[in-house]
């Protein structure tokens, strides 16, 4: 099955604000800032803002650096070079400690304690001190999703692995009790290229996602769903996990994504 289009190279990258980069990216899957801001609960003046270079208007550049990391990544684009590239582009004064938004599960081991438990401890210093000196703009840092956040597309957040045994009570104190979710989440077990299409035929997602990610389906019951490995895709509907859409390496052509079909039709105690 084909893939996306191709992104823009390095060079015409290098030679234009990332800002414009991104609308650029934005207006060529035709989506709309609307769009975005559904997709990515980022507010719409701060989408507006990032694509401008208007870095005033955005909460701080921690969060900023957020921001354009989730917004590269949902159209496509490298997270990281469009963070690095938006860090020398504003002065390179980012703070050093980022916010990550949908981010693929870590696949590599996990650092030494000693590492782990600094880096924690530096990034709850630095929020407290955000939230004594900026009150006024807490409303702001209240609407960033949890860990993980309801992309939504409502979209696709992908959740970071859990933390080892042995430093699970130094977090405890940090670890937010996760609620049921409601509505349809993708859970990609294999690499599998997936395309998500409304009844007018426009795509809401169409890329790899890999092995590991979660993806939450927008809440629209308009939407079909096309999957290039259906053995490596499991859907979850309301926090009830369904049987497997099909076989590994079978191709799945726009299977409805209402949730009372699937839960009709691919529950665990109905027949194939």
């Amino acid at each position: 099955m084909a893939e996306p289009s191709p992104q823009h190279n390095d060079m015409s990258i290098a030679d234009m604000p990332v800002g414009e980069v991104l609308r650029r990216t934005r207006t060529h899957y035709n989506q709309s800032i609307e769009d975005i801001e559904k997709a990515l609960r980022i507010r719409a003046s701060q989408i507006e803002a990032i694509e401008s270079g208007n870095l005033k208007k955005l909460p701080g550049k921690v969060y900023a650096v957020g921001f354009v990391r989730s917004y590269a990544e949902y159209l496509g684009l490298d997270g990281d070079k469009m963070v690095k590239l938006f860090k020398v582009q504003s002065g390179g004064q980012t703070a050093e400690t980022e916010l990550y938004f949908p981010m693929p599960s870590s696949e590599g081991q996990l650092p030494p304690l000693w590492i782990t438990l600094t880096c924690l401890f530096s990034a709850i210093a630095i929020l407290a001190f955000w939230f004594g000196e900026n009150r006024q703009q807490r409303d702001i840092v209240e609407n960033i999703p949890e860990v993980p956040v309801q992309m939504q597309e409502e979209k696709a957040i992908i959740i970071p692995a859990a933390p080892a045994p042995e430093i699970q009570e130094a977090v405890e104190e940090v670890v937010i009790e996760k609620k049921p979710v409601k509505g349809i989440i993708l859970n990609i077990r294999e690499n599998s290229w997936v395309e998500i299409r409304d009844k007018k035929g426009k795509a809401m997602l169409s890329r790899v996602l890999k092995a590991g990610d979660q993806y939450y389906v927008p809440d629209r019951p308009d939407l079909n769903i096309s999957i290039g490995n259906a053995g490596g895709v499991e859907v979850e509907v309301d926090g009830q996990a369904l049987r497997k859409l099909g076989e590994t390496g079978k191709v799945l052509r726009r299977l409805s994504l209402d949730a009372e079909y699937l839960k009709a039709n691919f529950a665990l105690d109905t027949a194939p």
